[in-house]
């Protein structure tokens, strides 16, 4: 049975295999066959029928398995990187808090409790505000709120924690 361009069409995967051959090739039909020549002119492909097609067709799929494995591979690679790097973060921002409480004046306490909240201050702004988070539409709209909350009661703390140092630092005064 003669190999026309018609029968590829109408084939879906020989159709999407000779979309791809397409790109370096060109198409002719002959005889009983299609001739495909390469757009530089130096080789050619002889198709007798849509198998041949379906051959190319199934390792050009075999190709795309082997690299969505290694891309998923890299990708948990990647991933376990990262979370090593958080930690890593994490020891030396607790090393710089102990280091800087060490060497304060008023022996440390109020000065690591400081400096506690001032950075989870600045992780939830990072993590929670509107601008750096995630989503669009309705999702940004929830989540400008919800960070409008949030932030309204650190700024209450804020207030209460200036309070407190302030009578603490007072008391000290008078004695």
């Amino acid at each position: 049975m003669a190999l026309s361009l018609h029968d590829v069409r109408c084939d879906p995967i020989a159709n999407r295999a000779l979309n791809e051959l397409m790109h370096h090739y060109t198409v002719a039909q002959e005889k009983s066959r299609l001739v495909l020549t390469k757009k530089t002119g130096d080789m050619q492909l002889f198709l007798n029928d849509l198998d041949d097609l379906h051959q190319w067709d199934f390792m050009r799929n075999q190709q795309m398995v082997k690299e969505i494995e290694r891309l998923r591979v890299l990708s948990t690679t990647i991933g376990q990187q990262r979370e090593s790097w958080k930690v890593r973060a994490l020891m030396a921002e607790t090393q710089l808090l102990e280091a800087t409480a060490k060497t304060s004046n008023n022996g440390g306490r109020q000065n690591v409790s400081d400096v506690r909240y001032a950075s989870l201050k600045r992780y939830l702004a990072k993590r929670f505000h509107p601008d750096f988070a995630p989503g669009e539409g309705i999702e940004k709209v929830v989540r400008n709120e919800i960070f409008k909350e949030v932030w309204n009661e650190i700024d209450r703390l804020d207030q209460g924690v200036s309070a407190t140092s302030f009578a603490t630092a007072r008391s000290s005064w008078a004695a």
